[in-house]
């Protein structure tokens, strides 16, 4: 859409766009939303019910508490736990190389096989295709992987582990389809080659971030799992704005075919994570400085 929009309009209107859709979710948002929120929640129950509600604290108290929980503690799980470390360093460089395609995609298709502008565009319909099929492959790992675990162990006490099949899977295709991509993107092979490379990184990249964000869901309890989860988005969205930033010298310097094989080589790097927290996850988890489940 975007492409089409720059094209016709300019890209400000991408911009334009992307405002009308916030303000169409935020308005179905005020009527429709609802708090989740725990100790919101029972503030307000308390007060419905003429309980005495503990006063907030003071206004030094809650930041020395924001600088604690928000700020500092992400980062400290960042350098401190493995699988927080792990699963982020994996989750974003595979959605970085996922953003250098927003740059790689237009260098490439235009220059080898003189695509349009709107045409290029028209390329990341394979990442909607991807993704399609990552869903599909997340539910049926649900379905006939994860769920049938349930009368095996006491209620709620599934290992964490468990969740990690789709990431296992998606951590296969994602440098087959990088190095699919970067060896057939070329004047003498059809452009349908390396567009239908993206798919098989798209349904990858899916099933990885879905799957070990469900793991660190269940490996942690709390508000600790809100530190984690802030650990990733911190580093998945550094590294996603930063590799576009050099996407198109890096092609251009060490040509296609090595500069997607590089990215390759960091997905094939990565590839163990899920496979040795599978194995290894009760034995690591153990060794955490934070409440974790010991079964």
């Amino acid at each position: 859409m975007g492409a089409f929009i720059t094209h016709r309009r300019g890209w400000r209107w991408t911009q334009w766009t992307m405002l009308f859709f916030c303000a169409f979710s935020l308005l179905l948002m005020i009527p429709f939303g609802r708090e989740t929120y725990h100790p919101i929640l029972k503030r307000r129950r308390a007060k419905q019910l003429d309980h005495s509600i503990e006063p907030s604290p003071p206004f030094r108290q809650q930041a020395q508490l924001f600088m604690t929980i928000t700020i500092n503690r992400p980062i400290r799980m960042l350098f401190t736990e493995p699988i927080v470390g792990l699963v982020c360093l994996y989750v974003s460089c595979s959605f970085a190389t996922l953003y250098t395609f927003f740059a790689a995609v237009p260098y490439i298709f235009e220059r080898v096989y003189g695509f349009s502008l709107e045409q290029t565009g028209l390329v990341f319909l394979s990442v909607v295709v991807g993704c399609v099929m990552g869903t599909i492959t997340i539910i049926l790992c649900d379905v006939f992987l994860y769920r049938p675990q349930i009368p095996k162990h006491p209620p709620h006490m599934i290992p964490p582990e468990y969740r990690l099949y789709p990431a296992m899977i998606g951590s296969l295709g994602m440098p087959i389809a990088l190095f699919w991509f970067a060896w057939t993107a070329r004047e003498d092979i059809s452009w349908a080659s390396p567009v239908v490379a993206i798919v098989p990184f798209a349904w990858g990249n899916l099933c990885l971030f879905i799957s070990t964000m469900q793991f660190v869901v269940d490996t942690y309890t709390g508000s600790v799992v809100a530190s984690a989860t802030a650990a990733n988005s911190l580093t998945r969205y550094g590294l996603s704005g930063a590799f576009p930033l050099f996407t198109v010298q890096m092609y251009s310097h060490l040509g296609i075919g090595w500069a997607s094989s590089l990215l390759g080589f960091i997905a094939v790097a990565l590839l163990p994570v899920p496979w040795v927290f599978f194995k290894y996850g009760k034995r690591i988890r153990a060794m955490s400085h934070y409440e974790t489940p010991t079964y």
